[in-house]
């Protein structure tokens, strides 16, 4: 099936490139920025960008067993992000896309998932010690929501960058 044709293209890349980090920064990387270019001159539409997404994060997944010992270290202390759509939307999917593309990029993602309220937000992200939290919506409502979630980081005294997206 497909899961074993990356599997035997991700084996031909690590011999080729010679470790697991240079597959992902390389080919991968280079593939991903394919993409976005694709779909900003209209020549890819959303579902592929997310069946191209997923892909990613599958590949990745498939290429950590073969991080070494120093390539694991630099993932163990990985930065850690806060995703969440706000409270009142449903939409996901830019939500979804950027939480791969930040996983695969270094950072260990806790997705909230979406209808998140502010306080869960940044209840979560002081628990866990996060360095950054993103959130999303793409209706109009969903300004207000963020913008709520500022105030609230305000009255915190919270000065963790965030990440907005919609």
């Amino acid at each position: 099936g497909q899961a074993g044709n990356l599997k035997d293209d991700l084996m031909e890349c690590l011999g080729q490139y010679g470790t697991a980090v240079n597959v992902i920064e390389g080919p991968l990387m280079d593939g991903m920025k394919r993409v976005g270019e694709y779909f900003g001159e209209g020549k890819m539409f959303l579902p592929q960008v997310v069946k191209s997404a997923r892909i990613m994060r599958d590949a990745v997944d498939l290429l950590r067993p073969y991080m070494g010992e120093d390539e694991g270290s630099r993932t163990k202390a990985r930065p850690k992000i806060v995703i969440a759509t706000v409270k009142g939307d449903v939409h996901d999917i830019g939500k979804n896309i950027t939480a791969i593309v930040l996983n695969c990029n270094g950072f260990e993602v806790i997705d909230l998932g979406v209808m998140v309220p502010k306080e869960k937000i940044l209840d979560t992200a002081l628990e866990c010690g996060a360095q950054m939290i993103a959130v999303s919506g793409l209706i109009t409502p969903s300004l207000f929501e963020m913008e709520e979630l500022c105030r609230e980081m305000s009255a915190r005294g919270l000065s963790l960058p965030l990440f907005i997206g919609g």
